[in-house]
């Protein structure tokens, strides 16, 4: 996809701020647990008039219960989407605020999940490409 497209869809990767450096060392990253699918990270399809800005935060929101600050955008790795590092501040007692009947559960990994539609190597490179900003 070409830079100044529009994406179809957005995912967030989630870090706590502070651990963008240790993911891989002991930092955590969001995964949702989708029905079918297993666990991936937050993210969606940007709804009709909807910036992909908005669209990220809104499918975090929903699917999570989380508010974080987009930081970077990759708009290379998937041909149809772009992938943002959001950082959230971490908070004693997680309590997640779920309004999305596509996710069962959310979870902080510090290692690689168990996959279903994923692969390691797309946990792998997005770890890589979160840790080299």
């Amino acid at each position: 996809m070409k830079e100044n497209q529009t994406p179809i869809f957005v995912l967030a990767w989630v870090t706590l701020e502070g651990e963008r450096d240790k993911l891989g060392h002991g930092g955590k990253v969001v995964f949702v647990e989708h029905p079918e699918r297993g666990w991936e990270i937050p993210g969606g399809h940007l709804e009709e008039g909807e910036t992909p800005d908005k669209a990220l935060l809104r499918e975090l929101k929903e699917e999570t219960g989380l508010e974080g600050i987009i930081l970077h955008w990759n708009k290379e790795y998937y041909p149809k989407g772009w992938v943002a590092h959001v950082v959230t501040h971490p908070t004693e007692s997680q309590e997640w605020n779920v309004n999305d009947d596509n996710v069962r559960m959310v979870k902080w990994w510090d290692e690689i999940p168990p996959l279903r539609e994923w692969t390691r190597e797309e946990f792998t490179d997005l770890t890589e490409w979160c840790s080299s900003l």
